[in-house]
């Protein structure tokens, strides 16, 4: 990877503050079940970058 396209990548913290701003939120997901984010007992989730599917992550390691 060229030093111009490294460039072109922000930081995970900036991802994380996209995520904190979903805080308290609700999701059905695609794969039926449900998320809310930043509630310690919520499912994780697994984006799917190609087809931008979001799933759980025990759907997401089934190959959903």
């Amino acid at each position: 990877m060229t030093r111009e396209q490294e460039d072109q990548y922000k930081d995970t913290e900036e991802l994380r503050e996209v995520i904190k701003a979903l805080s308290g939120m609700k999701f059905k997901l695609d794969c039926g079940h449900h998320v809310t984010f930043g509630h310690r007992l919520s499912n994780d989730v697994t984006i799917r970058n190609s087809s931008l599917r979001v799933v759980c992550s025990l759907c997401g390691y089934e190959g959903e």
